[in-house]
């Protein structure tokens, strides 16, 4: 099939979870036999290394506001329509395709769109500033407004866990026959184990048999990396050679600095920042444990799969998508709730006594058995072909 995607930005400029299922998904249903043309937003001049056909809409201008963003789409999307001739259309990213109505996409294509979270939700519970509440609550309903325009036209879901399926239906009103679970996957070939992996954690500057913990995030509010902190303080009573890196950056960077610096953790907590791809899989190699500790709105946990395909273990809340990976394994891997004290009982348990932690060979063999990308494009191909079928009627 021509597969017509949008996204929202690319894995090597922009680092987010949306944006490796895009690269990695793009890839998947092109080796799957698909002709797939995706568009997505860069800043002026970026270059997309890949040999997919993937475009930046913005190449060749600014485009710093969502209004610009919005109408660049809808142009290339209404081009593509034409000279593409698309089965489906995809869209990935809902606010940027808002403009993109039934009158661009012909009414034989299906439109069958991935939910990858809740935008206004997403903004509202990352708020740092001190706005009144009625104009939070007047943002939230302007971006959901416009989430759900695209929702309205939208033939089928695609989401990547339960949890998402159920923000759908609660939140937006879908109606559960229109949504597919279809949970994400992870590049085993890259994410893998080490074949020397003490040699790589000496070269991390590690000790033999110091105890290792790793969590890559955004530093926002909902990923509960104060709560993990805050717990680490506790850990270090117990286990003081402990080290912990958090990767990531975003707004709370500077305040997690300093409650590290009050907390006394400098020489055990180690803020990264951004990393590279390479250097995310080194730090999942060298790795005793990853934590998740996010509070909130994790629709599917493809960080928690990363991690378990490079075979290291991962001990995470209870909460979305998350659970729904880890509870295939052990409900022991999950702390109590997303409370520091929690976090920092499971983490001591662990490195006390890992009897309960899985193998690294079986954290891996839970990958391949569940979360790789050919059973994610056969499940998608197998939606695509039951949405082009209901939509032939409408062909001329």
């Amino acid at each position: 099939m021509n597969v017509l995607s949008t996204g929202m930005g690319w894995i090597d400029i922009q680092y987010g979870g949306l944006n490796r299922y895009f690269a990695d998904y793009a890839n998947a249903m092109k080796e799957h036999g698909h002709s797939e043309l995706g568009f997505i937003v860069a800043p002026k001049g970026s270059r997309l290394t890949t040999d997919l056909n993937i475009r930046n809409v913005t190449h060749d201008r600014e485009a710093n506001h969502y209004l610009p963003r919005m109408r660049l789409v809808k142009k290339h999307t209404h081009q593509a329509v034409k000279s593409f001739q698309p089965d489906v259309f995809n869209p990935h990213f809902a606010f940027y395709t808002t403009m993109i109505t039934r009158r661009v996409i012909p009414p034989h294509v299906p439109i069958i769109t991935h939910f990858h979270g809740p935008w206004a939700m997403e903004t509202e519970v990352q708020q740092t500033s001190g706005a009144t509440n009625s104009i939070r609550e007047t943002k939230f309903w302007l971006k959901k407004q416009v989430e759900q325009l695209t929702y309205r036209r939208s033939d089928s879901f695609i989401v990547l866990s339960e949890y998402f399926r159920d923000i759908l239906t609660g939140t937006y009103g879908i109606e559960d026959s229109k949504i597919h679970i279809i949970p994400g996957a992870v590049d085993h070939n890259r994410f893998r184990p080490h074949p020397h992996r003490e040699e790589l954690r000496s070269q991390l500057g590690l000790s033999p048999g110091q105890p290792v913990l790793f969590c890559i995030r955004r530093l926002v509010r909902r990923m509960g990396i104060d709560r993990l902190i805050h717990a680490m303080a506790d850990v270090i009573r117990i286990h003081p050679d402990v080290q912990l890196f958090i990767g990531g950056d975003g707004p709370m960077r500077a305040e997690y600095e300093e409650l590290i610096q009050q907390l006394g953790l400098s020489a055990n907590v180690k803020l990264l920042g951004r990393i590279s791809n390479e250097e995310l899989v080194q730090y999942y190699q060298a790795a005793d444990i990853s934590v998740v500790p996010t509070l909130t709105l994790e629709g599917f946990g493809l960080i928690t799969v990363e991690s378990l395909a490079c075979g290291t273990p991962v001990l995470g809340t209870p909460y979305g998508g998350t659970k729904e990976i880890l509870r295939g394994i052990s409900d022991d891997l999950m702390f109590e709730d997303g409370s520091s004290e929690a976090i920092s009982k499971k983490i001591i348990d662990a490195l006390n006594n890992d009897s309960f932690l899985p193998s690294r060979e079986a954290c891996r063999e839970h990958v391949l058995n569940r979360y790789t990308w050919s059973r994610v494009a056969e499940s998608v191909t197998e939606v695509f072909a039951e949405e082009v079928n209901k939509r032939k009627v409408f062909r001329r």
